[in-house]
């Protein structure tokens, strides 16, 4: 048996991007190559492993074979180990380049990125970030070897390790002319008599589930929305509550509307807010530099406005 590889990472590239898109021209074109190229080095990756990968669709694009997803994954790591390989030699040149993909929580994106990236720029300019913003699925990216890492909280890190950043101590989110948030410190027990506003992530209310419960106090009504700005907007709008790990730097909603932060009595647990990794996985260089950097941010924002 021969030890030659007769295939090469750019037709596994190929082959992913493909497979990812589900047409070859769009792939052809996220890739700056010829839609034949990319076609043509698919279809010889497919005889030299002597499996079909992909089903040709007319007009339709291709999907993966039962033999594709087998090796979609295989191939996504043999490349992201590849792209490992690159950044060491990169580190032993004495620089930190090259595309570093990394993982973040939807609700925190918006608020910690911006200055993330400002700070990649100044320190790493090399470092090309490639972000995929998303809440459970982010685990997904890790385990597929997508990602390197993922910027999320210690309650959304299951089975993966966790690398904790910044203790958020939890408050309640009201409507700014609500009494009940006039009157200083209140108790779960008390927001309990009104319906929860919160975002529509499985393993986020469970969480919840366990602050109410740890706490002696019975689950509130819920209400759910995939958008962080529209739970914002129901609370200004007297519908509910919600619970926030940080601080919004302003209490205006998008819609004229107005929040204001309470503090919570009776001593409820914080969370953490940090990096979630694959268990054991070494760092390449560029993951370590996001690290440097990414702890930087949550130092110079203090109150990051990254709401649960």
């Amino acid at each position: 048996m021969s030890d030659r590889l007769d295939f090469s990472l750019t037709q596994l590239r190929y082959f992913v991007v493909s497979a990812e898109l589900g047409n070859i021209s769009e792939a052809a074109e996220r890739l700056c190559a010829s839609q034949s190229t990319v076609s043509s080095a698919v279809m010889r990756l497919e005889r030299q492993l002597g499996v079909q990968l992909l089903l040709r669709h007319h007009a339709r694009g291709v999907t993966l074979t039962p033999s594709g997803r087998h090796l979609l994954r295989e191939a996504r790591a043999l490349l992201g180990q590849a792209r490992n390989l690159k950044a060491q030699g990169d580190a032993l040149a004495g620089r930190t380049a090259g595309r570093l993909d990394v993982g973040f929580f939807f609700s925190i994106a918006p608020f910690l990125l911006p200055l993330v990236h400002r700070l990649a720029e100044e320190r790493y300019a090399a470092l090309q970030l490639t972000v995929h913003e998303g809440s459970e699925k982010l685990l997904e990216l890790l385990r597929d070897g997508r990602c390197e890492l993922a910027v999320t909280y210690d309650f959304l890190s299951d089975g993966a390790g966790f690398h904790p950043l910044a203790e958020l101590p939890v408050h309640a989110l009201l409507a700014e002319d609500d009494p009940m948030g006039m009157t200083g410190a209140i108790g779960l027990d008390e927001l309990a008599a009104r319906p929860l506003v919160t975002l529509d992530v499985p393993a986020g209310l469970r969480h919840v589930e366990t602050v109410f419960a740890t706490a002696g106090v019975r689950m509130p009504r819920v209400i759910t929305t995939t958008s962080m700005e529209t739970m914002r907007g129901l609370v200004a709008a007297g519908s509910g509550f919600a619970l926030m790990y940080q601080r919004a730097a302003h209490g205006r909603t998008l819609d004229g509307g107005r929040v204001r932060s309470v503090e919570i009595a009776g001593g409820v647990p914080p969370a953490s807010l940090g990096v979630a990794t694959m268990p054991d996985l070494n760092l390449s260089s560029r993951g370590r530099a996001f690290l440097e950097v990414l702890g930087s941010a949550v130092s110079i924002s203090g109150e990051v406005h990254s709401i649960a």
